[in-house]
């Protein structure tokens, strides 16, 4: 497992989710969200922008810990947010 400490953010599916309001844990714009994301299609749009991700599938985003999404990790190139946005532009 790859820590936070070695230059990668870690990007949950929940992130990109339509359905999921911002408060609730969504951080791209409902115009650029897509229904269902999952970590394949998120890993596929990060490798494209070339930020080496590494897929971790047993994980929960904390606040909904019941729900095993997986999560992403990738090379800190440029801001969160705008890797978000980039990623989010890809899927």
């Amino acid at each position: 497992m790859v820590s936070r400490g070695e230059d990668k953010y870690v990007i949950w599916p929940i992130y990109f989710d339509k359905s999921t309001s911002k408060l609730s844990g969504r951080k791209v714009s409902k115009k650029i969200a897509v229904e269902k994301p999952n970590i394949e299609s998120i890993a596929k749009a990060a490798k494209s922008l070339g930020l080496n991700p590494v897929l971790e599938k047993n994980c929960a985003y904390p606040s909904r810990h019941w729900k095993k999404e997986g999560r992403i990790l990738v090379d800190k190139k440029s801001s969160k947010s705008k890797l978000l946005v980039q990623i989010a532009n890809r899927i």
